[in-house]
């Protein structure tokens, strides 16, 4: 669940593959039965480069897991041209 959502850089714009490089998640404890809340956010940004950090919470409002990620941030690739040959 620490890594199954969307990278912060699709919220940029560059919905392209973001390979991870280092990930590590803490487990803080059992999650209490219901709903799951996610919180994930990026601080930094640079080079081809951004860190996110995730955390997950429980029904009863109890973190439940922390996780942080170092990732390659690949833009999509520009769409091809068409033309047509004489």
């Amino acid at each position: 669940m620490a890594d199954a959502l969307p990278p912060s850089s699709f919220d940029l714009g560059l919905p392209g593959w973001a390979p991870t490089v280092a990930l590590s998640v803490y487990l803080r404890g059992l999650p209490a039965p219901g709903w799951l809340a996610c919180v994930v956010r990026g601080q930094l940004w640079q080079g081809g480069w951004f860190d996110e950090q995730a955390e997950v919470w429980d029904s009863a409002g109890r973190l439940v897991a922390q996780a942080r990620q170092f990732a390659g941030a690949r833009p999509a690739a520009p769409a091809a041209e068409t033309r047509e040959l004489w």
